[in-house]
C-alpha cells in the first residue's frame, strides 16, 4: 500500500525500501585510508626492528666488529653513495641480473608454451626439466669459472641456467590449465595455430608465467649476487667480499643492504606491473 503526498510515493507496509549505496568518493576514501595504514605499519614494524637493532649492538650483546650498528652504516652509506666504485657495483649488479633474466625469459616461455601445448611432450620433458631444475646453480661456479673467467659473462650464464627452469615449468602448467571444453571449441572452429596461441593458450597460462616471472626474478638477483660473491665477478657480491676481507664491517652491510633495496624494488615494480597487464584476471580484480 503506497500513500501520495505533494507528487511523491512512499511505502506503507510489507514492501521493504531500497538501501541507500555509499557514495562512490566514500568507498574510496575507505580504501585509502585502509591502504594508509597499513603502510604505516609497516614503517613503524621497520623502525621497531632498527630500534632494537641498535639496542643489541649498542648494549655489546654483539660486537660492532660482527653487526655495526644501523646508525653507523647510514653514515658510511651517506660517503659512498659519493664514490664511483659504489654506483659501478651497483650497475654490474642490475645488469647482469636484468639481461639474464630477460634471456631466460625469452628461452623458457617459448618453450614451455612448446612442450605444454602437448600431451605427449609434457610428460615426456616434465622429469628432465625437474632434474636439471635441482642442480645448484652455484655448484657450477668452478666449471663457469674455468670457461669464462671471474667475468661477468659467468655470472650471466649461471643466472640463465638457474632461471629458466621455474620459468619453463610454469609455462607448462598455465598451457596445461588451459579448460578442455575452451580447446575443444577451438577445434571445432578450426582455428589457426597461432588464433590458438594468441587467443587461447597465452591468455590461460599468462597467470602462472608471471607467478613464475616473479619467482626466476628473485633466483636471478641471488644467483647474480652469489656468482659475484662466490666467483669473483665484478658487482655488489664481489664489492662486499672485499670490505670483509679488508675488515670494513659498516662498508659491507651497505652493500647488503643496497642488495636488499635492489631485490625490494624488483619485487616491487614486476608486482605492479603483473596488476596491471592482468587486471583482468580474476586474482588481480
Amino acid at each position: 500500500m503506497t500513500t501520495r503526498m505533494g507528487g511523491t510515493s512512499s511505502t506503507v507496509a510489507g514492501i521493504a525500501r531500497p538501501a541507500r549505496s555509499l557514495p562512490e568518493n566514500g568507498g574510496r576514501d575507505l580504501l585509502h585510508s585502509r591502504r594508509a595504514l597499513v603502510i604505516g605499519l609497516r614503517l613503524l614494524l621497520v623502525l621497531i626492528f632498527l630500534v632494537g637493532w641498535q639496542y643489541v649492538v649498542a648494549s655489546g650483546a654483539l660486537s660492532e666488529s660482527v653487526l655495526a650498528k644501523p646508525t653507523t652504516i647510514v653514515g658510511e652509506f651517506g660517503t659512498l653513495l659519493t664514490t664511483g666504485a659504489f654506483w659501478s657495483a651497483a650497475w654490474s649488479t642490475t645488469w647482469t641480473w636484468a639481461v639474464g633474466l630477460l634471456a631466460a625469459t625469452l628461452i623458457a616461455v617459448p618453450l614451455g608454451l612448446l612442450l605444454g601445448s602437448s600431451r605427449l611432450a609434457y610428460r615426456l620433458s616434465r622429469f628432465t626439466i625437474d632434474f636439471l631444475r635441482t642442480i645448484p646453480p652455484i655448484a657450477l661456479i668452478p666449471l663457469v669459472l674455468l670457461l669464462f673467467g671471474a667475468t661477468e659473462k659467468m655470472a650471466l650464464i649461471l643466472v640463465i641456467f638457474g632461471s629458466t627452469g621455474s620459468l619453463v615449468l610454469a609455462s607448462m602448467y598455465g598451457v596445461q590449465n588451459v579448460d578442455p571444453v575452451v580447446r575443444d571449441l577451438a577445434r571445432s572452429f578450426r582455428l589457426r595455430r597461432r588464433d590458438v596461441i594468441g587467443r587461447i593458450l597465452l591468455p590461460s597460462a599468462a597467470p602462472f608465467i608471471a607467478t613464475g616471472l616473479r619467482v626466476s626474478a628473485a633466483i636471478a638477483l641471488l644467483l647474480t649476487i652469489g656468482a659475484e660473491l662466490i666467483g669473483g665477478a665484478p658487482g655488489l657480491g664481489n664489492a662486499m667480499s672485499v670490505a670483509q676481507q679488508s675488515d670494513h664491517i659498516p662498508e659491507m652491510y651497505c652493500y647488503i643492504v643496497a642488495s636488499a633495496v635492489i631485490g625490494a624494488l624488483v619485487n616491487l615494480l614486476i608486482g605492479r606491473a603483473e596488476g596491471r597487464v592482468l587486471r583482468w584476471s580474476p586474482l588481480h580484480r
